[in-house]
């Protein structure tokens, strides 16, 4: 093949691999089918989760903790207890120390999913 031809086509592949890339939307990447109101409580999980660790993300997990527990307690047809429980252990640990939830958070999450797939749509 000519090298012209062959830098063309490489030249290609990179902008539609970089296009690709750049349009790739975290909305895009974390779709689910959740029921209606484990859906609800992912809407506002789902955002805190996937932000960059560190003192605005733990600020803001705090803030929507209430939330959070709220959104669960809504949630039927499901035990809700190990995620209300690791809720509540997140609720202390940003009264105590808001700086250092990443593990509780972490338990969080964790409980969510594992709710998530024994709920029935």
């Amino acid at each position: 093949m000519p090298r012209i031809h062959t830098k063309l086509i490489v030249a290609i592949a990179a902008v539609l691999f970089a296009g690709s890339a750049v349009g790739e939307d975290k909305d895009e990447r974390h779709m689910h089918s959740f029921a209606k109101d484990v859906d609800a409580l992912h809407a506002v999980l789902a955002p805190l989760w996937h932000e960059r660790p560190g003192k605005e993300r733990s600020q803001n997990v705090c803030a929507q903790a209430h939330k959070l527990e709220k959104l669960t307690k809504e949630i039927h047809g499901v035990d809700v207890r190990t995620l209300l429980e690791s809720i509540a252990a997140l609720k202390a640990q940003c009264q105590a120390n808001p700086s250092d939830i990443d593990a509780v958070f972490s338990q969080v999450h964790e409980a969510f999913h594992y709710l998530a797939e024994h709920k029935e749509l």
